[in-house]
């Protein structure tokens, strides 16, 4: 698949995911699980019943969860449970496509840099109105011709 044809899938997977976004910015809790269940007025019994397992384990799920140590199948048994659906996610914060752009920006600013340094000291250096071209033009060259060592750098 080229680089068009990315953009694209990239583009419209950051218009899908654009309308979930105010998610990614939910503040952090000890444990939705918990959280969820006494908003509802849920017992822990009340959830282990509708889950056919333990009210000691709904107590164990519920500090596992915030360390993160429980199985997705877990939670989609839990969000059962409760009534809800499990969604999981990954929500990035500007979108994939700024991310890949600003990826190549940083490739781009390194092999400028060297290519600045090694002009100057032939006095050769470029103007900014210059660096701000070439930057662009490698930016584009990465992500076109280059996308294979786009993440090979953080």
């Amino acid at each position: 698949m080229g680089y068009w044809e990315k953009k694209l899938i990239r583009e419209q997977l950051d218009k899908q995911l654009s309308g979930t976004t105010s998610l990614s910015s939910f503040p952090s809790r000890k444990s939705w699980i918990k959280v969820i269940r006494e908003a509802l007025g849920m017992t822990t019994s009340q959830l282990a019943q509708r889950m056919g397992i333990s009210q000691p384990r709904v107590i164990q799920l519920e500090k596992a969860e915030p360390d993160g140590n429980l199985k997705l199948s877990t939670m989609e048994n839990v969000a059962e449970g409760l009534g809800m659906k499990f969604i999981y996610g990954f929500f990035s914060k500007d979108g994939l496509e700024t991310m890949v752009r600003e990826q190549a920006t940083r490739i781009a600013i390194q092999r400028l840099g060297r290519l600045d340094r090694t002009m100057r000291l032939e006095e050769q250096g470029l103007s900014d109105t210059d660096k701000k071209a070439a930057l662009e033009d490698m930016v584009d060259r990465i992500l076109i011709e280059e996308e294979k060592e786009l993440w090979t750098i953080k």
